[in-house]
């Protein structure tokens, strides 16, 4: 098992988000436990990290395998998200 840790720009990222979206979000942080692989890779500048998409919403993420704690790094529109 893995330890979730959000970063304090997701954890106020997670607080704004609508309702609805909030309960998905929170479903995917608590697989993410067990399956930190769950996202998609990312390239580029965002190397090293994954995203799971939960429409319109993005989860960014980075899993250190050594400590076993996955990082949430940013949890926003998918419009924002990679800014």
């Amino acid at each position: 098992m893995y330890q979730v840790n959000l970063l304090n720009q997701a954890k106020k990222d997670l607080k704004k988000l609508d309702p609805r979206f909030q309960q998905k979000v929170i479903l995917s942080l608590r697989l993410l436990k067990s399956k930190p692989f769950l996202g998609e890779k990312m390239a580029g500048e965002f190397k090293g990290s994954y995203r799971i998409k939960i429409p319109p919403i993005r989860i960014v993420y980075t899993p250190d395998l050594h400590k076993k704690i996955i990082w949430i790094r940013a949890i926003a529109h998918r419009q924002g998200v990679y800014h």
